[in-house]
């Protein structure tokens, strides 16, 4: 379902960003990007009204597609148990090491 998901949300980021980019800008008609007139490619009422539904449609769908894939990658997490980790080992037998004595310190300082 993940893996859906973020192929309609890459899909839909890459689209929005051609919808955008096909948008007029202040002064500029559709014309300019591709060399004709707005007209003859959108119809007699320019992309006015097309472009701008299409932009809403898709940052709806990539809205929606980012929080679905949030809401479920949370779900899927379960909460870490830190005993579950830990490995329960037997404790060996006490038992008392002698410690070894101190060697002796030298009885002549030595000088070189």
């Amino acid at each position: 379902m993940i893996e859906f998901l973020t192929i309609i949300l890459i899909v839909s980021a890459v689209f929005l960003v051609i919808v955008i980019l096909m948008q007029q800008g202040k002064g500029q008609e559709m014309g300019a990007v591709f060399g004709g007139s707005s007209q003859t490619i959108f119809g007699a009422s320019g992309a006015g009204n097309f472009l701008t539904k299409a932009t809403a449609i898709l940052a709806l769908i990539f809205m929606a597609s980012a929080f679905l894939i949030s809401y479920i990658s949370a779900k899927q997490v379960s909460p870490i148990a830190i005993k579950s980790y830990i490995k329960k080992t037997e404790k060996p037998p006490l038992v008392k090491k002698v410690a070894k004595p101190a060697p002796k310190a030298l009885t002549k300082p030595f000088k070189p």
